[in-house]
């Protein structure tokens, strides 16, 4: 698949994202050559070219015939050696017309910005990896591409590689760390014996996140890596007796390169650390916020409130009233969900499929337009949102607004969705039809442009139960292609919204692209799950998704449907609830599309706590960008049953603790955090305790934070600050 973004060059966009992206470029690498390096169990001496980051040392040695091979991947600090000297570039290719069991290798190139390696097939296929350091993040840009360098096309391609590296093979014990994305999120630490796969999934059914960390048992060394794609990837690590082989191989596809054409695989970023899971996890979280993803916007992350409705009556004057209710509490981004499209549904029972894909707005429910409320939203000094749903539409819509061309058909049939509740049938349309994704960049545009929006919600939501494989042959992809074009086209439309209206909020949603590595560089929020209660279930989903993205981008709401909060006799518990969202990105949400539902009619008692806490968060969201470590090991879990998690800026100077107690019958803990400075001295608050001490950094990561929660379920917040 196409390169989505390049990360690792100035952004032509301008303002806060070019001061990111642009100012920190490709000039902070370090190259530097070595002489002298012997090669294997060779005699003659060898050149070396290493590429450095602050963390990884990556070497490549040229032999006296010219070949290279990668002779290093090491911890700068330790000098903990990864892989096996004198492996050659050899990617997997495959394709109809062979396989890639005969790579030449060519003369190793470097330059000012880094290393490229490259080997040849037969018949004209040439492989190429471009490797590119970060001295300020700790991690590689790794990027592998395959050029035709034939007069003929290269035809059906059904697998490519991403990433292939040659461990030793006395590395000893390995373990994988992963984040499994199913219903719920769970971090799964995979033993690895002879032969293990981690894989990313497929359309409308994802299995891992592109976070994948290798960690040599015992060792206390870890190896980050980042696919940069959301599904049809496999992760695997394969023992032979001279090595331990591990790749990222790139299926689910079937692409031709034209003459003088190349195909690039998905980036990765990689790097290795020291100490503790942690760390590593740090290490990628560091590498995506400050050179994949977009800067922050002012004020992120933002206190949100989604709503929506299906309703027949006051549609308009509900939300208006809501308007002034959201900014009397404190919240940031105001934002319509489904149904404000054109034949929206007005039954009341949530169904958005009706109108869907008209990007017309719906008179019907706003008499004076979606702007009117645009206006409103920024006059109450709030940013304005939509939401779209782009996978499927209302099958009334076709042919007169929706072409037949553009929808998905597999062997000939439509791929439909009826659901009993709703009024009309939708059919899957073709992301992979470059019609349609055409259609979709100017719609979207035009969106942002007409009612002045500052955020979109992207919804994958669709028909998970069928495999959307579009094969027709008049969409521009191939039989076997439509997935994978799908995807291409949807990583298209993001970078041509990012680099049009580069301060737009995006925010991805949907069964296919939960925490997707690639999308990275184009969105600032994740809707993680539809698993928004109970609150103890979002928590522990909450706490999983932070070692993904930063929590600042991973969104949690307060719905009505939470018993834990709405059923909550005490405020101790009414605390917990609402806190258990103030994890990642927090708001409130309609859930069902009815005005029933609406924040404003909330008990006073919930209102009241939740007005307190949206100003305890303001207090340290900003800390949610940054480090994210665990008290309680692992992931934030301790045997008894409390929960916590910290959150440090990256200067040492502040940190949160949120910590609940859970279900636990023990009614006291104690939490060490860590990531301070130890001889600087730290103001020790705790919110509900009202109590304030002074430590130094030392005694509060040696002996920790004394916490005392008699009712079970409760919670805390620990607020330190450099004195």
């Amino acid at each position: 698949m196409p390169d989505k973004a390049d990360d690792s060059s100035p952004s032509s966009a301008p303002g806060d994202v070019l001061t990111r992206r642009g100012v920190l470029g490709l000039g902070v690498a370090t190259v530097f050559l070595a002489s002298c390096r012997q090669l294997g169990a060779r005699e003659n001496s060898a050149s070396s070219t290493q590429i450095a980051n602050q963390g990884s040392i990556v070497e490549f040695s040229a032999a006296a015939d010219g070949t290279p091979v990668l002779s290093s991947f090491r911890n700068a600090a330790t000098r903990f050696e990864w892989t096996a000297a004198g492996a050659p570039f050899a990617p997997a290719f495959k394709y109809s017309q062979g396989t890639s069991a005969s790579w030449r290798a060519l003369p190793l190139q470097s330059n000012q910005g880094g290393i490229t390696l490259r080997a040849a097939l037969p018949g004209g296929v040439e492989g190429q990896l471009n490797l590119a350091a970060f001295a300020d993040t700790g991690a590689f840009r790794w990027q592998q591409s395959f050029s035709n360098t034939g007069t003929k096309p290269v035809r059906d391609i059904s697998g490519i590689s991403a990433l292939d590296l040659a461990l030793r093979p006395d590395i000893g014990p390995l373990v994988v760390h992963c984040v499994r994305r199913d219903s719920d999120y769970t971090r799964e630490a995979l033993p690895f014996r002879s032969r293990l796969e981690v894989r990313g999934g497929a359309w409308n059914a994802p299995i891992y996140t592109g976070l994948i960390v290798v960690e040599a048992v015992g060792r206390s060394e870890f190896l980050v890596i980042g696919v940069q794609q959301e599904r049809g990837w496999t992760f695997s690590l394969d023992q032979t007796p001279e090595r331990i082989r591990l790749s990222v191989v790139l299926g689910d596809m079937q692409k031709d390169i034209r003459p003088k054409a190349s195909l690039a695989a998905c980036p990765i970023f990689i790097g290795a650390c020291g100490e503790d899971l942690d760390t590593a996890v740090n290490l990628a979280l560091r590498h995506l916020r400050t050179r994949i993803q977009p800067a922050a916007l002012a004020g992120a992350p933002w206190v949100s409130y989604n709503i929506w409705s299906t309703d027949a009556k006051d549609v308009e004057k509900n939300i208006l009233d809501e308007i002034a209710f959201a900014a009397t509490m404190g919240v940031d981004l105001f934002y319509l969900d489904a149904s404000w499209y054109k034949g929206s549904s007005t039954r009341g029972n949530g169904d958005w499929g009706k109108g869907l894909g008209s990007y017309t707005e719906d008179r019907s429910k706003f008499p004076r337009g979606l702007r009117y409320l645009s206006d409103q939203v920024h006059g109450a000094g709030m940013k304005f949102g939509l939401w779209v749903g782009p996978n499927i539409v209302d099958s009334a819509l076709v042919p007169h607004e929706v072409p037949p061309s553009w929808l998905a058909m597999v062997d000939g049939k439509q791929a439909e969705l009826k659901i009993p509740t709703w009024e009309h049938t939708c059919l899957q349309v073709c992301m992979g039809s470059t019609g349609y994704a055409e259609h979709l960049k100017q719609s979207l545009a035009k969106l942002v442009e007409d009612y002045n929006l500052d955020w979109i919600k992207w919804d994958n939501s669709g028909i998970p139960a069928l495999p959307a494989r579009c094969n027709r042959s008049d969409h521009g992809h191939e039989q076997d292609d439509g997935s994978a074009s799908a995807l291409d086209n949807q990583y298209a439309i993001f970078d041509y919204l990012h680099r049009r209206f580069p301060n737009l909020a995006m925010e991805q949603c949907g069964y296919g692209s939960r925490l997707d590595y690639g999308l990275a560089g184009t969105i600032r929020a994740n809707w993680c799950s539809d698993t928004c209660y109970p609150a103890s279930r979002l928590r522990s989903n909450s706490l999983v998704c932070a070692t993904v993205y930063p929590s600042a981008c991973n969104a949690a709401w307060i719905v009505n449907e939470d018993t834990e909060l709405f059923g909550a006799k005490t405020q101790a518990i009414i605390d917990a609830a609402i806190r258990s969202r103030m994890i990642g990105l927090f708001g409130v949400g309609t859930l069902n599309g009815q005005m029933s539902q609406r924040a404003s009619l909330y008990p006073k008692n919930i209102l009241d706590r939740l007005a307190v806490n949206v100003g305890l968060y303001k207090r340290f969201r900003h800390l949610l960008f940054q480090q994210v470590t665990f008290p309680y090991k692992p992931y934030g879990t301790d045997p008894q049953g409390w929960q916590a998690i910290q959150f440090t800026g990256d200067s040492g100077s502040q940190a949160v603790l949120l910590c609940f107690r859970a279900a636990s019958t023990q009614t006291t803990s104690q939490l060490a955090p860590s990531r301070l400075h130890p001889q600087k001295s730290y103001r020790v608050r705790l919110f509900d305790a009202a109590t304030e001490s002074t430590m130094s950094g030392r005694e509060l990561m040696e002996t920790g934070v004394f916490l005392s929660l008699p009712e079970a379920g409760a919670s805390e917040i620990v607020l330190i600050d450099e004195a």
